[in-house]
């Protein structure tokens, strides 16, 4: 039987779900698009579309304008309904490329939410609980990072497939099975990778819905053949993005750093918090979590499954529990095996996408958890529950620096972008580049000339016509151009578009031979002499158009059989009790005082902004990294800026590594690519060149080049600092600088006009030394506490003594250290000054210095030691009775024949 229809109208939690979904639409509508991500990426994706829509090309498989001009197959790999839907905005309603994209963004986070609000209804939860649903899923951490937007679309669309699903099992009926092949279609025209996810977890659910209903075989196996159909319907992109993998570099995305290895997650991961004042950190890495809120929220929903009491909804509570496990460990190192053993999972690439259908399980678990409430308290639980779900998210709604705009963006933007970002085709590795190809081949002057001119370019080569010949243009457009070509001889033309099957090159009308170039891969044809026209065409692979009929057949056949079922009289259905309570509202709140408190008091707080002026109020201050030590703000030939810095430790032992990072900031977007080093250079080594004894270099600080950074935002640059094993223990300056060109020239601070700076205390290469007892104290502010000599020493050996300094207190000054050693007869025989920087010893650490004299004779030497400043020659005070300035060791260094 079908469930009676859902009237919007009566549904004052799905009201309420709408009301608190403004705060993220609130977010979203700010001006602009934030630098960092795919957003830019996706925007100039949808421009192309509508360029294409406006060429009156509707399924634009071939997109002639990227890769600087020379053609890529984008949409055969990438699906097209988000590109569509912003193209029809743009071209059908005239809106500009921003609030296009920003239109089907908010619509698609109203429909997952409404979906996710339904399914709950579906599962007999009441308004409060689904509403709370709605808004978590709306909420979802996984779903606010991403800009990764048609798949953000195609995880909104999976809650309907869910409910089609249910509607179909249970009730059956054309108009349900036709609502499952129609969501099954357009998941799989939004986001392959996403539909693949999305179907697994719907096969689970009719499992489930099955089990439930014990429903009959006829039943789920038609809603078995819809699914098919659906299918079928969304064949156009499916078929082609399946059947040409081998034409392209598809394994460039799948391996190196998309190695589906380098992206598992860990559990702490999975149950962080999201962040909430960090928008100013520019390259802030995804925010991969389920929210621990969320996780909070939804715990109370297995009191339904592991106490025996019978509970509204017990087999979904467990359905759902076991599945978040499940995909849970498809998201850790754990599964590893299961990734190995099932070759397409690799086609996900990154194992956290299943954060997206595992968010919608916990959205459902937590309206569980709201229904197990006393209908008098589900209302003001349901709200405040709200409140947690948008506040536990506010780093992720608004967006702090300075934003880009696409409104009015041109295809020379498109180009300019490419080149900047290096994303050849608008894709990070040029993977869809065919197979031929190499590398990324340069358009010619002429076809860059002609975008920035915004003309259609012109794609005969006319430079590779043979002398005498010339010709004239007939008609040119983004996939089709003709000419009149006349030449007294037969020659290879070249056409500046890159050889792929669908090209087509005609002379008078007939097909005839075209191959690619080497390596370039140009499209290239055999012209015969005299005088021809000669057609350019993009029409397809025979394939392609297969696929197109199939599925053109199952839309007209379902539309065809849609029209014959409403004509056609029957007699009208008795309609039996819906299986979720569909009341005009709840008259529960209705009738409930702290309800509509906490109504009016949700409306309050949404109509007042006040979730964005907490943020505001919360906003990280953009020169004040947080945990970030601020003393050594540098800035460099008035471009960059070294923020701040924080490291793991100060003391460290040979053969270990240790972790620095650094804070940048762009004060404005250079306009090279720069580089930064890190050096550990001994502590008395002043005097350039001075020698480093480790080091970290980086090409781009942060990973991410800098002309892409936003001035508004600060980056952390992570160095891992390797110490050698055989680096001598001791302090070691920490020197960095920034360099660009091929020559690497070193830039100059913006103060002094260094080309660096240190950290203000040096890193301490340790190493264990006898404790010496007493300590003894030089000017009540450096400790003797280790010392160690050569035993047995013979004469003619190497000498090193080890002495083990602890500073009382930070220095402001830097002291020399010197030894002297003393024969029997009181005679000085060797000494060493050794300057230190005191004033970089981190106040409290043992440091280690290692003092090397000459081979001695044999005999028994006396130690003298002390400190004093240069140039003054001012001593530290020595524990001395007679007031000298040094202290003579009690200990007798004897040197055997």
């Amino acid at each position: 039987m079908r469930a009676p229809a859902m009237k919007i109208w009566r549904e004052l939690g799905l009201l309420s779900m709408s009301i608190g979904l403004l705060v993220w639409w609130e977010g979203i509508s700010q001006p602009g698009w934030p630098r960092e991500g795919d957003a830019l990426l996706h925007g100039y994706r949808a421009l192309e579309m509508a360029r294409m829509w406006q060429a009156g090309v509707l399924y634009p498989r071939w997109a002639p304008d990227l890769a600087g001009g020379a053609g890529y197959p984008l949409f055969v790999f990438h699906a097209p309904l988000f590109p569509w839907s912003v193209a029809a905005l743009i071209v059908g309603l005239g809106f500009p490329l921003d609030q296009a994209m920003k239109v089907v963004l908010m619509g698609a986070a109203w429909v997952g939410s409404a979906g996710a609000y339904w399914l709950a209804r579906r599962w007999g939860l009441s308004q409060a609980a689904s509403m709370v649903a709605g808004l978590a899923f709306g909420y979802m951490p996984f779903q606010l990072q991403q800009s990764n937007y048609p798949q953000y679309v195609a995880v909104n669309l999976i809650p309907w497939l869910l409910i089609s699903i249910d509607y179909a099992i249970r009730q059956g009926g054309f108009r349900a099975r036709s609502g499952l092949a129609v969501s099954t279609a357009l998941l799989g025209l939004c986001h392959n990778l996403s539909a693949m996810m999305g179907y697994s977890v719907a096969f689970a659910y009719a499992l489930l819905v099955i089990w439930k209903e014990r429903a009959p075989v006829r039943r789920w196996a038609k809603a078995l053949a819809a699914f098919v159909i659906g299918l079928g319907m969304a064949l156009p992109y499916l078929g082609p993005s399946f059947t040409d993998i081998g034409l392209v570099h598809l394994e460039r995305a799948r391996t190196g750093v998309y190695e589906v290895t380098h992206h598992f997650l860990t559990i702490p991961r999975l149950l962080s918090m999201p962040p909430l004042r960090d928008e100013r950190w520019g390259n802030r890495p995804h925010v991969l979590t389920f929210g621990l809120h969320q996780i909070l929220l939804a715990l109370p929903s297995l009191r339904g499954v592991l106490f025996l009491r019978r509970r509204a909804g017990r087999l979904e509570r467990l359905w759902g529990w076991i599945l978040l496990l499940i995909l849970t460990a498809l998201m850790l190192p754990v599964s590893y095996p299961v990734w190995a053993a099932l070759p397409f999972l690799h086609y996900i690439q990154f194992p956290w996408r299943w954060l997206g259908p595992a968010g919608l399980i916990i959205a459902l678990l937590i309206g569980l958890s709201i229904e197990d409430l006393k209908p008098k308290h589900r209302w003001p639980c349901a709200f405040a529950a709200a409140l947690i779900l948008i506040l536990g998210v506010l780093g992720l709604i608004y967006d702090g620096g300075s934003r880009h705009t696409l409104s009015g963006s041109t295809l020379r933007d498109l180009h300019r972008y490419e080149r900047e970002q290096q994303y050849p085709g608008l894709t990070a590795t040029g993977e869809l580049f065919p197979r031929w190809v190499e590398g990324w081949p340069e358009a010619p002057p002429d076809v860059a000339a002609a975008y920035a001119r915004e003309e259609e370019p012109f794609r005969l080569d006319l430079h590779a016509l043979p002398p005498e010949a010339h010709a004239r243009l007939l008609y040119k457009g983004p996939l089709d151009q003709a000419w009149e070509i006349s030449s007294p001889l037969p020659f290879p033309a070249r056409f500046w578009v890159l050889g792929y099957p669908g090209w087509q090159v005609t002379v008078n009308g007939t097909p005839t031979p075209a191959w690619v170039e080497a390596g370039t891969g140009w499209l290239r044809a055999e012209i015969p002499a005299g005088v021809h026209a000669v057609r350019l065409r993009f029409q397809g692979r025979w394939l392609w158009r297969l696929f197109d009929h199939a599925a053109l057949t199952m839309w007209l056949g379902w539309l065809t059989w849609a029209i014959l079922r409403r004509t056609r009289k029957r007699k009208e259905e008795k309609r039996s009790a819906s299986v979720v309570d569909l009341s005009p509202a709840n008259p529960e709140m209705l009738r409930h005082w702290g309800a509509r408190g906490a109504g009016v008091m949700f409306l309050v707080i949404l109509g007042f902004h006040l979730p964005y002026h907490l943020w505001s109020m919360t906003r990280v201050p953009l020169d004040q990294p947080p945990g970030a030590d601020l003393s050594v703000r540098t800035d460099f030939e008035g471009q960059m800026r070294l923020a701040g810095y924080s490291i793991e430790r100060w003391t460290v032992r040979p053969g270990e590594t240790v972790r620095l990072t650094l804070w940048w900031r762009a004060l404005r977007t250079p306009n090279e690519d720069v580089h930064v080093y890190v050096h550990g250079i001994p502590a008395d080594r002043l005097v350039p060149p001075a020698p480093q004894a480790f080091q970290s270099d980086h090409v781009h600080p942060g990973d991410v080049p800098v002309r892409r950074w936003d001035p508004e935002k600060h980056y952390r640059d992570d160095h891992l600092l390797r110490i050698p094993t055989e680096a001598r223990p001791g302090p070691y300056r920490i020197r960095i600088g920034l360099y660009s060109g091929p020559e690497g020239r070193r830039w100059q601070t913006t103060d002094n006009g260094s080309d660096g700076i240190d950290l203000p205390f040096a890193l301490v290469v340790s190493r264990a030394l006898p404790p010496y007892s007493p300590a003894v104290s030089f000017g009540e502010v450096l400790l003797l506490e280790g010392y160690e000599q050569p035993s047995p020493l013979h004469s003619g050996q190497p000498l090193t003594l080890w002495f083990g300094w602890r500073a009382r207190r930070p220095l402001s000054q830097n002291y020399t250290f010197f030894v002297h050693l003393l024969n029997e007869k009181g005679g000085l025989v060797a000494q060493r000054d050794l300057f230190q920087l005191t004033a970089l010893w981190p106040a409290g650490t043992l440091i280690p210095l290692g003092v090397d004299l000459p081979p001695l004779p044999s005999g028994n030497y006396r130690i003298r030691i002390g400190w004093y400043l240069w140039p003054s020659m001012e001593h530290l005070p020595a524990p001395s009775p007679t007031g000298v300035p040094y202290w003579e060791m009690p200990n007798v260094l004897e040197v055997k024949p």
